[in-house]
């Protein structure tokens, strides 16, 4: 078993460090975070809210935590969709459909219940970016430049939005707007429901992240958080696009923070994990990997879990200043986690998607496909969906199958799935 439980001592490759606290307790540095504040306002509700799963990293905050019940075991493949090119991007779902985009330039919406495909949308370039729904629309960016406005149910366009650069980053949407990032060097925030323009805010370096949008506590207005690849992370007022502080980190950003009790909380490619006072934009404290982090965190009880290059995914137990434990894959990590019934869901770049308890670490099962998983992984109702570079995507249940293919992942090593035909 790769599992590791340790405190966190001197001799360990990761530290927390806090820029002004009082001595170090003699058994080495710890993790130093204020006392946890209460849970962050969103912004004021819209008609064009996204449902609880429905964007990248969960909700606008992107805390990685999806309301589903526990997959202890994977007992059935439900189905497997295939497409042309790698699915690097995140599923998204809504309304029993699953929607995820390709390489292969489409967005796919995909029947939880049959794996059917119900329709296809064509860019004219790469959809490397995670969907998010709201409102009865889809939005998804492009690397053609585009962030685009689908109908959910008939797969139809209903607007696009031109920028000058790739739109890698997943859009956000929350409180009728779609806060989203361009390498054209600029954050957007658009009319959900119009596709106009409500404010522009130009960063230094291209932005392949997703913003996460929320307040720091209640009462203040809420913000939206996002780094440049250049590692400048920008804390923008969500109404009027004006920045409220700026951050340096030490390398580029180009995973999404995650906002949880007050602290944003964001990797960059030199393997820090900065945590970082959602209204001061104050350093709070800063984690250290062995490699690059270009996942997102996801926050869950008091718990942060984030992969990392050096194929670990570590616990991180803010309070009380400690990895609770560290799990050793068999290459680097660029799915971010997700956490859903008390287990956490990554997948590797060794092609296997993992599944570990939340509060030990112990691996529960390993799935494997085709080629390396840079997907993040989407969970609800006892289901796992998951992209991989293969150019699948596919729905992993603990439930026995009906017309799905069976698996073994009892010793934690599955074979590789049969293929099912799209739809």
């Amino acid at each position: 078993m790769k599992v590791a439980i340790a405190v966190l001592m001197m001799a360990m490759t990761v530290a927390w460090f806090a820029p002004a606290l009082a001595a170090q307790p003699s058994e080495g540095p710890r993790v130093q975070f204020p006392p946890p504040g209460a849970p962050p306002a969103p912004l004021p509700p819209s008609s064009e809210e996204a449902v609880p799963g429905a964007m990248f990293r969960a909700d606008p905050a992107h805390t990685g935590c999806y309301a589903s019940p526990p997959v202890p075991a994977v007992r059935s493949q439900l189905w497997r969709v295939q497409t042309d090119d790698p699915v690097t991007g995140s599923p998204a779902i809504a309304d029993g459909v699953v929607y995820f985009g390709s390489n292969d330039d489409r967005l796919y919406a995909v029947e939880i219940a049959t794996g059917r495909v119900l329709w296809q949308f064509r860019a004219n370039k790469d959809m490397s970016s995670s969907p998010a729904v709201a409102g009865g629309l889809v939005y998804i960016g492009s690397d053609d430049g585009y962030l685009y406005a689908i109908d959910a149910r008939t797969g139809q366009e209903r607007w696009r939005f031109k920028t000058d650069g790739d739109v890698n980053s997943s859009p956000t949407v929350t409180g009728g707007l779609v806060f989203f990032g361009s390498d054209d060097k600029s954050l957007y925030a658009v009319d959900a429901r119009a596709g106009t323009e409500r404010w522009r805010f130009k960063t230094k370096k291209g932005i392949m992240a997703s913003p996460a949008v929320s307040a720091g506590r209640p009462g203040d207005q809420a913000m939206v958080f996002v780094g440049d690849t250049g590692g400048n992370f920008y804390a923008i007022d969500a109404a009027t696009g004006t920045q409220r502080w700026g951050f340096k980190a030490e390398k580029g950003i180009v995973g999404s923070a995650a906002v949880a009790e007050g602290i944003v909380y964001v990797g960059d490619e030199g393997g820090n994990l900065y945590a970082i006072d959602a209204v001061a934009g104050t350093q709070r404290g800063l984690f250290k990997a062995d490699k690059g982090i270009e996942t997102s965190p996801a926050f869950a009880q008091g718990i942060l879990y984030v992969g990392s290059n050096d194929g670990s995914l570590y616990a991180i137990d803010v309070k009380a200043g400690q990895t609770r434990w560290r799990y050793r894959a068999e290459k680097g990590i660029k799915s971010s986690a997700a956490f859903a019934g008390g287990m956490v869901f990554f997948g590797c770049d060794d092609g296997q998607v993992y599944a570990l308890d939340a509060a030990t670490g112990e691996l529960k099962w390993k799935f494997r496909t085709g080629k390396g998983v840079e997907s993040s992984p989407a969970v609800a109702g006892g289901v796992v969906f998951v992209g991989s570079n293969d150019g699948s995507v596919y729905a992993l249940s603990a439930a026995e199958p009906a017309g799905g293919v069976r698996v073994q992942t009892s010793d934690g090593a599955g074979p590789t799935p049969a293929v099912l035909p799209p739809g």
